[in-house]
């Protein structure tokens, strides 16, 4: 071969890696696929199980309509087990060996932000439909989205409720970590300006399963009249149960991980009578025929993070089809101007990825059934 032969399958080859690095998501079969990473197994399981089944159903939905771009639709998913290692893990795989354009996950916020950094230096959209933590509004960056509200709007609803309430001098009990400490210290500077006093503030860590010590230091408290509680399902579910026991009676608030199965299951009877906020569920007229089609396929009525989860789905799939392309940072621009009544409600994104229109709930929990307090 003479030197202007090789000189031409040079050029040829380097046109060929070129196009490969300037277009790592185009693909030549016939089904896009995307990423997922949510806790299916371990101790907050329901969460990615609703979660998996609203993107399935959304799947099951756009593929009946001919899918996207020409090709049909399948998403990988990964189990995380709420483990922020594990997780890394998937999404490093994820980004640089599978090369998805998009990613959903995960529930737990400290996994989220666990691997939003990955999502922003791959460029690769992540978008969760569950976690909720306010760092994740300055922190998540901007490949970072979500269709579940930001707690900030949590800690305002828990500090007017707990305050209109009648209490003044209230203890707070939180998970340390980056979802309950921020609503922890959200909703005292809320109930502080509005005139309530936070007597104690203290952070434990995930999976406590003793907290006598601390309900002893409560129950010494003078004038205690709430303990308001932000905790996971697990250890939430161990104070409650331990507090029954030890007889700590003042009312007591929790935030959207005790309307999950899991804390009902730990707390047992001692749930009964606890307030908590939560995500508020859907008032769009496409829910009853969602939630239809939810029960028919899996049996069980869906919850409102299974609502989300659709809704995030419906909205990669319309920033898919209106950019035309599932080059990450294309999907990531035609998302900011997404707009459309979902199966939870309004979605819409600002600029920094947090849901446009948000709302919590106050809820209670009567003969085991989570009721809404108007």
């Amino acid at each position: 071969m003479n030197n202007k032969a090789l000189i031409g399958v040079a050029a040829a080859a380097v046109v060929v890696v070129a196009v490969l690095i300037v277009q790592p998501w185009t693909s030549s079969s016939n089904t896009i696929t995307f990423g997922a990473t949510f806790p299916l197994t371990g101790e907050v399981a329901s969460y990615g199980q609703k979660a998996k089944r609203g993107i399935e159903l959304a799947v099951t939905d756009q593929n009946a309509k001919g899918g996207l771009l020409g090709k049909q639709i399948s998403v990988d998913f990964q189990d995380d087990r709420n483990d922020k290692k594990e997780a890394v893990s998937i999404m490093t795989k994820f980004a640089t060996i599978d090369k998805v354009p998009v990613v959903f996950g995960s529930a737990g916020s400290g996994v989220s932000l666990a691997i939003a950094p990955l999502a922003n230096r791959y460029k690769v959209v992540l978008i969760s439909p569950i976690s909720s933590s306010s760092q994740l509004s300055t922190e998540g960056g901007d490949f970072f989205f979500r269709t579940v509200p930001a707690d900030d709007l949590q800690a305002e609803v828990l500090s007017k409720w707990v305050f209109d309430s009648g209490a003044r001098r209230v203890a707070v009990i939180y998970t340390n970590n980056s979802w309950g400490k921020p609503l922890a210290e959200g909703f005292q500077t809320r109930f502080e300006a509005l005139g309530g006093q936070v007597i104690n503030s203290e952070g434990v860590q995930e999976n406590t399963a003793d907290f006598r010590t601390i309900i002893a230091k409560l129950k010494g408290m003078e004038n205690l009249e709430s303990v308001v509680s932000p905790t996971y399902p697990k250890e939430g579910g161990v104070f409650v149960r331990q507090s029954k026991e030890l007889e700590l009676s003042v009312p007591m608030f929790g935030g959207d991980n005790w309307g999950s199965p899991e804390f009902r299951n730990i707390a047992g009877d001692a749930a009964e009578g606890v307030f908590y906020t939560a995500p508020s569920e859907s008032t769009s007229p496409t829910f009853n025929a969602f939630a239809e089609q939810y029960k028919a396929k899996y049996g069980e009525e869906p919850d409102v993070f299974g609502a989300y989860a659709y809704d995030a789905a419906t909205a990669i799939f319309r920033a898919v089809e209106a950019s035309g392309t599932t080059d990450p940072e294309k999907v990531r621009e035609a998302l900011l101007k997404v707009s459309f009544l979902g199966v939870s409600g309004e979605i819409a994104f600002r600029a920094n990825g947090d849901l446009e229109s948000e709302a919590f709930a106050k809820k209670t929990i009567n003969n085991g059934q989570a009721i809404d307090i108007k």
